[in-house]
């Protein structure tokens, strides 16, 4: 009888441990996750402005996705403005730098839409419309520019 007992406790004692560590396994999964959504940040402006106007060394995913669909290379074209429309979505996400919050409102959502028409313009391998996109998406850049920066 003691040894039965003694083979209980052994067995519950590892049961207890798998338990244990199940349990803490999950613990730390949940935790991995919530610091990994906790973490995420919203780029600042001008990280996005460097994404989507590059500098001298290097182009930007605006001047890359129009030399992409002038070369009828669409799986770029389509990737490169998805990146885009992603990255300018999170341009309202910001405060206002400078001047009027409302005009700031406006004229960054207003970007943000811009870069979709540029999606679509890819996705649908419109050589023309993603040129008017691009030439619309620049000129929304200097009207926000004059107010903004």
């Amino acid at each position: 009888m003691s040894g039965r007992t003694f083979l209980h406790i052994v067995l519950g004692v590892l049961h207890m441990r798998k338990a244990g560590f199940v349990f803490g396994a999950m613990v730390a999964i949940v935790l991995a996750f919530g610091t990994a959504t906790a973490d995420e940040k919203v780029p600042n402006i001008k990280k996005i402005m460097q994404t989507v106007a590059g500098s001298k060394k290097e182009k930007g995913l605006c001047a890359k996705c129009a030399d992409a669909g002038k070369a009828a290379k669409w799986d770029d074209a389509q990737t490169l403005s998805k990146s885009l429309s992603e990255c300018v979505a999170n341009l309202p996400k910001n405060a206002c730098p400078k001047g009027d919050e409302k005009s700031w409102e406006k004229l960054s959502k207003a970007f943000a839409e811009q870069a979709k028409v540029i999606e679509k313009a890819a996705s649908d391998k419109d050589a023309k419309k993603l040129g008017e996109a691009v030439g619309a998406f620049t000129k929304a850049c200097g009207e926000c520019h004059k107010v903004h920066k």
